[in-house]
């Protein structure tokens, strides 16, 4: 009966152990592909914003420049 038990038990570790050991493997290996696949989505081009300094004190404007797209 007790080498039944310890074999059980030794069958129960190594069970876990094969597990974390895939766990290990796949989340690093889940997560690179994950964080490619967001990686594809389009570049969305800032607007610049430039102040201009006025010559009257206390006074300036903004000038508010939207991207050119090339010509295609």
């Amino acid at each position: 009966m007790k080498k039944d038990a310890i074999s059980t038990g030794l069958f129960i570790a190594i069970g876990f152990l094969c597990v974390a050991i895939v766990i290990a493997i796949l989340v690093p290996v889940v997560r690179d592909v994950v964080n490619d696949a967001d990686d594809n989505r389009p570049v969305i081009p800032g607007v610049s914003v430039s102040v201009i300094e006025s010559k009257e004190p206390g006074l300036a404007t903004v000038a508010v420049q939207a991207p050119t797209r090339p010509a295609v």
